[in-house]
């Protein structure tokens, strides 16, 4: 779902990091790229989730899995991430 239309049918919280916020961002020099999250406020679940940037497609895959397997978004913030993810 988009903000818009979450908010519509949900009390939802927003979360936006720009990908010079984390490391792999800031070594690709990648000024404009974002995620941007869309959480039902008190359960936590995943309404929508927004990615514009490179990789944006695999990134998106941790999201679009837990999502599919009814994962609210704890089971993303608590999971293990390898770092640095690759060997560009």
């Amino acid at each position: 779902m988009t903000e818009e239309a979450a908010r519509k049918a949900h009390k939802v919280l927003v979360g936006r990091a720009k990908y010079s916020d984390v490391a792999q961002g800031e070594a690709m020099m990648e000024e404009n790229g974002f995620a941007k999250a869309v959480v039902e406020a008190g359960t936590d679940k995943i309404l929508g989730f927004h990615i514009i940037g490179p990789y944006a497609p695999i990134l998106i895959q941790e999201v679009t899995n837990t999502m599919a397997s009814a994962g609210g978004i704890d089971r993303i913030y608590r999971s293990m991430h390898i770092h640095p993810p690759s060997a560009n």
